[in-house]
């Protein structure tokens, strides 16, 4: 299955998350990415906030691709984002 990227919805400061939403055909699915995810697939730990957008759109496709195969696998949270992406599925 493939997602179609749609948009970014920001960095969630509160639990150090990157949030973006992907269409599954009509139907948005709200994902997330964790800074630490982000970090390790950079092998940077030095990513200040006002750079997370950055960040994202330099790993985006990684990161899409990573989504795309836990959302197919049913990998999905108990909460939103519905699917979280992390540094095990970043980085091999």
């Amino acid at each position: 299955m493939t997602l179609t990227f749609q948009r970014t919805r920001g960095h969630n400061f509160r639990n150090g998350t990157y949030l973006f939403d992907a269409l599954d055909g009509s139907t948005v699915v709200q994902f997330g990415v964790s800074d630490e995810a982000m970090d390790d697939a950079e092998s940077r730990h030095d990513v200040k906030a006002h750079e997370r957008d950055a960040q994202f759109e330099r790993l985006k496709d990684h990161i899409l691709d990573c989504a795309s195969q836990k959302y197919s696998a049913g990998k999905l949270e108990q909460s939103e984002p519905r699917v979280l992406v992390k540094t095990a599925d970043l980085t091999p």
